[in-house]
């Protein structure tokens, strides 16, 4: 990784795009799913979970033959999963486009050649050295106004081994918390920068489409469709947190990496093969590609996403993987009272 500093190639580039617009995307594709997924589900031929928390893999589905009404389970699906698995794919590259599409506007990296995808590549080096952040946690883009919602990864080609993703559940780590820290937390907001990003393209000889920006998130947001609570927290592109002091910032920040490192509970770890795929929802998923030891060269992927909406935080209409549980059993064992009540009753 090239170092982010300001150099003379920093100060004499001009970016050639103005700055991307905030928005109202269309409605989430997941609001028009049936609850119980039956149309994409019933065409699999095994739903498998791959941690009790985090993602799903489904097998003897093609992305290339879903109908409307599957590819809006699918959404309900990745939402409340964080990411789904299938392999084998036969999707082209056009058909990834146009899929990417029906989900809504496709984003595009500030540094992305190409204005409808961006080409991952494999990972090497000293993942250890000074500035080198390319096996760091995080959320695409999430210093956009609006950032990514659902993101699709589709693999053209692997190596034998290695080149491996984590994917961990923000929802989780929101959970994990006690409700003390949940309950700050709630209050906080972070700074997302593209900044760091923008300096090591251009003194790596790249020429990014846009100025850097930094953009206030809250760090606790609310889920659109599911309405369930999550941490909205990127080690690699929060610089700060808004409302505390350097130092306090910078304990949280580290307190944070701290969490999200120790979450192997919340963590599911996909290995790759040549059309496999995985589709997750970028709000509350952070992901890292696994790198070194492998040839870089065998690693190729097609990444497609959609802009979401502004990230928000609505206290009075979202809960916590933990109160929800807690609700539905209550309401549960409410619903068993009454309904032995009125058993008794037209018994008497």
């Amino acid at each position: 990784m090239v170092a982010a500093k300001i150099s003379s190639a920093v100060l004499s580039y001009t970016p050639p795009d103005p700055p991307i617009k905030e928005f109202t995307p269309a409605r989430d594709r997941a609001f028009f799913a049936d609850p119980t997924k039956k149309s994409l589900l019933s065409q699999a031929s095994a739903v498998e979970e791959i941690t009790p928390t985090i993602g799903t893999e489904l097998k003897g589905i093609q992305l290339s033959k879903l109908t409307d009404e599957q590819k809006d389970d699918l959404a309900l699906l990745v939402a409340e999963r964080g990411v789904v698995f299938l392999r084998d794919q036969d999707i082209t590259l056009d058909q990834q486009h146009e899929l990417a599409s029906y989900y809504g506007v496709q984003d595009k990296d500030p540094n992305q050649q190409d204005p409808k995808h961006v080409t991952i590549i494999g990972r090497g080096g000293n993942i250890r050295q000074h500035d080198h952040y390319g096996a760091e946690y995080h959320g695409d883009h999430s210093f956009e106004l609006n950032p990514p919602s659902y993101t699709l990864l589709r693999m053209v080609k692997t190596p034998p081994s290695g080149g491996d993703t984590i994917f961990t559940s923000q929802t989780a780590l929101f959970d994990k918390l006690s409700p003390t820290f949940q309950k700050t937390f709630e209050s906080l907001s972070a700074i997302h920068s593209s900044e760091r990003g923008y300096l090591a393209s251009i003194n790596g000889g790249g020429t990014p489409h846009r100025a850097p920006i930094a953009t206030a998130h809250p760090l606790v947001r609310t889920h659109p469709v599911t309405r369930l609570k999550s941490l909205n927290y990127n080690p690699t592109f929060i610089e700060r947190i808004e409302e505390l002091n350097g130092q306090e910032s910078n304990y949280i920040l580290a307190f944070l990496r701290e969490h999200l490192l120790n979450a192997d509970d919340l963590t599911a770890r996909w290995k790759w093969t040549p059309g496999a795929v995985a589709f997750w929802d970028n709000r509350i998923v952070v992901h890292k590609a696994i790198p070194g030891g492998y040839d870089v060269t065998l690693r190729e992927g097609k990444r497609t996403a959609v802009h979401g909406e502004r990230p928000f935080f609505d206290p009075e209409n979202s809960e916590s993987l933990t109160e929800r549980r807690e609700r539905l059993e209550k309401e549960e064992g409410t619903n068993g009272v009454a309904h032995k009540d009125k058993e008794a009753a037209l018994n008497n």
